[in-house]
């Protein structure tokens, strides 16, 4: 093969040069784009995220928390008679409340002592 030569003239290479780097320019400021769009999309989701968490914190303002208080017992008192002290409707079912209670106390059956102190959940408006 017969090597061809060329002469390289001053303004050639210069614009060979510029062509490769405007190649290079070009992609990068396309990645730069790219990496820009994404980023705003990741921003305006947290910030919306943001917003939405704030709204339902607002609406869950008036709701009831749940609570728990220790009572301590007094002779003629039973768990049925503290049950529906602390009942309210956002509890539930009554029978199953009266069984929340038996389960937060480690207890088996009605059996409870004048004296001894129980813990009973209940539904409350304040903070």
């Amino acid at each position: 093969m017969m090597m061809r030569e060329f002469e390289l003239q001053p303004g050639m290479f210069i614009v060979k040069r510029r062509r490769r780097n405007f190649r290079k320019l070009f992609l990068f400021r396309y990645f730069t784009d790219r990496a820009l769009i994404f980023f705003l999309i990741v921003f305006l989701a947290i910030l919306s995220l943001f917003f939405v968490t704030r709204a339902m914190a607002s609406d869950r303002e008036g709701a009831p928390v749940k609570t728990v208080t220790s009572v301590c017992i007094q002779p003629g008192d039973s768990i049925w008679s503290i049950a529906r002290d602390f009942y309210t409707p956002e509890c539930g079912n009554f029978l199953d409340y009266v069984a929340e209670i038996k389960r937060s106390n480690g207890l088996r059956g009605d059996d409870i002592h004048a004296g001894a102190y129980i813990i009973v959940p209940y539904f409350t408006n304040e903070k």
